[in-house]
């Protein structure tokens, strides 16, 4: 059979397209795919990069061709310097294994144990609350799930992070705009060259890692005897696997691991949840329905694990703020090992391939009415009706999110145990703006004023509880 030719968007002698991404890449991917269908190739400073937007086509380099396309070089290395050779930014045998070390962490069973730590630490800030006030949803959904993060996974006590909260909030946002900016630039700038955005990084960096630094000391002062106690969290499986040869993992392998999970781990889930309060906000018949429902399942009491089946509008509401606002807007880039095809279509050696859930979730041809809030879009039949990758807010294949059902819990009972409460509407100096980076966060975040239920019953503070060992 022979190959066909992928369409091409003309651009400009030597910068090629790159000046349509200058203000929002989400905007002109968008664009691309709703004008140019399936597939379309453009080019930057003479690198060869191709958009695909059709499910099959993700499916070949997800999942039948993935060993053809692993994530790019530049993306690997432009990720490592935020993330060390974690999860996200490894490939191949290292991320094979460090995968197979983590995953046990992320069962249904073990995580379960983690939904009233979840629910409490949302009521515990709900608590500090009052009506009137006016609170910058993104930092506090940041800052709350960087607790919970801490402590389901890390097992470190919320008062350990009380102080660190803004400083490693200022630094993951410092340094998404550094990788953000870099992923821009021509040439990959070595890190040696004393630049600013090097020198700001490699502050903003120290503070990560002496942060999971503290968590890996707090746990070794544990060991008795020199034996680190499996307590069933990450962490201390982490401490405690062998490969086999009998070797620990190396420190700095550790660390590596726990700064991927600890910052992926809670800032997509902050986006996802920051973006829902708008989402409400803007459609009060959503709202309202969301309401009708916490109210019935619930009668003014927390959330539960076992609440979360009667929960289901809850579930769709957060589906589809994913749709239209997936934190991981845009997958690494994949690239072509080797002269080889998608479909019907050539692939040259090195090519780029871009995969936007952003993309895909905003097509008339899957999502009718696509910049619509529709949570009815979520019910189970007419889920199990899409075709297989055109909702992808976690990626797909062998490196879909690890964290994917851990986040969909968490999100689910913060949503139910704050709207429980409170409507949130949007201050009006609010200007609201994406701002595609690494995830997709608001651009000047998400200030919102708190409205007392009245029709919500309040009930005394539930004390916070220790994560029950599973």
């Amino acid at each position: 059979m022979t190959l066909k030719t992928i369409p091409e968007i003309k651009g400009k002698p030597i910068i090629g397209n790159i000046a349509e991404f200058a203000d929002d890449p989400t905007v002109t991917l968008l664009d691309m795919a709703r004008k140019h269908g399936d597939i379309v190739q453009f080019r930057m400073f003479g690198n060869k990069f191709i958009l695909i937007s059709n499910p099959d086509y993700i499916r070949e380099v997800l999942v039948s061709k993935v060993d053809l396309f692993p994530k790019a070089d530049r993306d690997i290395e432009l990720l490592s310097r935020f993330l060390g050779k974690g999860l996200l930014s490894s490939s191949g045998d290292l991320h094979r294994h460090q995968r197979k070390l983590a995953q046990p962490a992320f069962h249904m069973r073990r995580i379960n144990a983690y939904a009233d730590t979840m629910t409490n630490y949302a009521a515990s800030l709900r608590d500090q609350w009052q009506p009137g006030e006016t609170h910058d949803m993104s930092e506090e959904m940041m800052t709350l799930t960087m607790f919970i993060v801490a402590k389901t996974l890390f097992d470190a006590d919320k008062d350990q992070m009380t102080g660190l909260a803004q400083t490693v909030g200022e630094a993951v946002g410092s340094i998404q705009t550094i990788t953000d900016a870099e992923f821009n630039l021509p040439l990959v700038i070595p890190e040696w060259m004393p630049t600013r955005n090097n020198r700001e990084r490699k502050q903003a960096r120290k503070v990560l890692y002496e942060t999971i630094d503290m968590m890996i000391a707090a746990r070794r002062e544990t060991a008795v005897s020199g034996q680190i106690e499996d307590t069933g969290d990450l962490l201390s499986m982490l401490l405690l696997s062998q490969d086999e040869d009998g070797n620990f993992m190396p420190d700095h392998q550790v660390r590596d691991e726990l700064v991927t999970l600890f910052v992926a781990g809670h800032e997509t889930t902050s986006n996802a949840l920051t973006w829902t309060w708008y989402l409400l906000a803007e459609h009060p018949a959503v709202e309202a329905k969301l309401h009708a429902e916490l109210d019935r399942v619930l009668n003014g009491r927390l959330p539960t694990l076992a609440d979360l089946n009667e929960l289901t509008y809850t579930e769709m509401v957060i589906k589809e703020a994913l749709r239209l606002y997936p934190p991981a807007w845009s997958l690494s880039g994949r690239q072509a090992t080797t002269d080889t095809s998608i479909g019907d279509y050539f692939v040259a050696q090195n090519s780029i391939v871009f995969i936007s859930p952003f993309v895909m979730h905003r097509l008339p041809q899957y999502f009718p009415d696509p910049e619509a809030f529709i949570p009815e879009r979520f019910t189970p039949e007419q889920e199990a009706a899409l075709p297989r990758y055109t909702y992808l807010p976690f990626g797909g294949g062998p490196r879909v999110c690890i964290g994917n059902s851990f986040a969909l819990m968490e999100a689910r009972l913060i949503l139910a145990t704050l709207a429980q409460r409170y409507r949130f509407r949007l201050a009006p100096d609010q200007v609201v703006a994406r701002n595609p980076q690494i995830t997709l966060s608001p651009k000047y975040g998400m200030h919102m004023r708190l409205e007392a239920r009245e029709t919500a019953v309040t009930e005394p503070h539930i004390p916070e509880t220790a994560v029950p060992t599973p």
